[in-house]
């Protein structure tokens, strides 16, 4: 009997562990495919994360070669300054590119009536009529921006002293110089109302009218100069117009270096009036000393 129920329990107890082993395989198989699944999805993600990173990385950094008609203007009035294109990156603070401290510095005319002159340029600390204390850069002997930081970190420069033609041009809103937060490749424009009054009497009004303007940054460079070798960024201000009884087209190139400020510009000016009045001046500078 007991020979007997040996002989029939076994097969039970057979049966009983094959079961156990196809569940644990069953198992093992169903974990696998989850840790599988898991696996792919950390790496689609981390593959996800990377190309965003990339993609923020391309956006906020690029090279900008120079459009072929700023070429041709920049290498015109200044010469074979610039040198190859670099990663621009979006401004974040404009004291880097403008330092806001008195100097003098020596710039070599490139282009205009005083080409091959070397001229002294200075960024002073003044105070205006109304009390208020500004900073005036000159662009040239005879003609300098009064400029001023806004709460916003912009810097603007609301006023032109023009001391050859007797007059202070007044824009609003003013004219831009170097503004926080511009990308690569950006172009900002503004319609602003201007107004022209005699140099030392800002009650007698002149002329007034309205321009059309664009500012647009083309981004960071190599540029080559007498004082030296720098990375700069570039910025184009174009606006056009009607002024009094004249219409005009300006347009003007700044290259700002890092600590340095303004290390070579371009200004050009186009005015006709009543038909018969044709006038162009054109002004290049490059940094020989600061």
């Amino acid at each position: 009997m007991r020979v007997g129920n040996n002989n029939h329990r076994r097969p039970t107890r057979c049966r009983r562990h094959h079961s156990m082993t196809e569940s644990i395989r069953t198992l093992l198989r169903s974990s696998r495919k989850v840790i599988f699944g898991l696996l792919r999805t950390l790496v689609a993600l981390m593959l996800g994360l990377l190309f965003v990173a990339s993609a923020s990385a391309g956006a906020q950094s690029a090279m900008l070669p120079l459009p072929p008609e700023d070429q041709r203007m920049i290498a015109a009035q200044l010469g074979p300054v610039v040198g190859r294109a670099l990663p621009s990156t979006p401004i974040e603070d404009v004291s880097v590119y403008f330092p806001l401290r008195e100097k003098v510095s020596l710039y070599q005319v490139t282009a205009g009536r005083d080409i091959g002159k070397t001229r002294t340029l200075a960024l002073t600390k003044v105070r205006r009529p109304n009390g208020e204390s500004a900073w005036r850069f000159q662009f040239s002997p005879s003609l300098a921006g009064f400029l001023r930081r806004t709460p916003e970190g912009d810097l603007i420069m609301p006023a032109v002293d023009d001391t050859g033609d007797g007059v202070v041009v007044v824009t609003t809103p003013a004219n831009p110089f170097v503004l926080k937060g511009m990308k690569p490749g950006e172009t900002r424009y503004y319609v602003q109302q201007v107004v022209v009054y005699a140099r030392g009497a800002p009650a007698d009004q002149e002329y007034s009218g309205s321009l059309n303007g664009s500012y647009t940054y083309l981004g960071a460079h190599q540029v080559i100069v007498p004082a030296g070798t720098y990375q700069s960024i570039l910025f184009r201000l174009e606006c056009e117009g009607k002024v009094g009884p004249a219409t005009t087209h300006d347009i003007a190139y700044y290259f700002f270096a890092p600590g340095k400020g303004v290390i070579a510009m371009i200004n050009q000016e186009e005015a006709t009036a009543f038909w018969i009045i044709h006038i162009e001046t054109t002004s290049g500078d490059v940094l020989r000393a600061n």
